[in-house]
């Protein structure tokens, strides 16, 4: 998408523009983080899951999953997912 200048309300809002929300795939009401970067603000598209449709990552979802993968046949991304495993358990 080519640069587009967009204007910001007195109370701080924006639009985003749609060519850049089509090509974000972006539709209805999304969230953002936003952060500052070298004199620039970044809008970053998150997803935000409910509480209540939450899967929760306990220690023994952890262990099932490594059994899962020391399995015959289940050789790729294995440390991959090791990795990311270990970092939400931790």
């Amino acid at each position: 998408m080519a640069q587009t200048l967009v204007e910001m309300a007195p109370n701080g809002r924006l639009v985003v523009p749609a060519a850049a929300r089509t090509e974000l795939g972006l539709s209805g009401a999304e969230r953002f983080t936003v952060s500052v970067r070298g004199g620039s603000i970044v809008l970053t598209p998150v997803a935000v899951v409910p509480v209540d449709r939450a899967f929760p990552i306990t220690p023994s979802l952890v262990e099932s999953v490594n059994r899962a993968w020391a399995e015959p046949g289940h050789t790729v991304g294995r440390e991959t997912l090791r990795q990311q495993l270990a970092g939400l358990v931790d």
